[in-house]
């Protein structure tokens, strides 16, 4: 659970900010909008922390062979 909230906490803030920027843009905006930000916030931050998990457990890895 520490390995995830910090992470999803960033994710929801980058969401926020983006809608906010879309609310701000147009003041009459369709919810589904809001619903592809945050599906694609979610999407970009699943793909990113789980490369940056991939990369540390091989530097660890890489670390224990020599």
């Amino acid at each position: 659970m520490a390995y995830i909230l910090p992470r999803a906490f960033i994710v929801l803030i980058g969401w926020a900010i983006t809608c906010g920027l879309i609310l701000n843009m147009s003041p009459r905006v369709a919810p589904m909008a809001f619903y592809v930000a945050g599906a694609s916030w979610l999407f970009g931050g699943i793909v990113c922390f789980g490369y940056l998990r991939k990369l540390r457990r091989e530097a660890q890895n890489q670390h224990g062979r020599f």
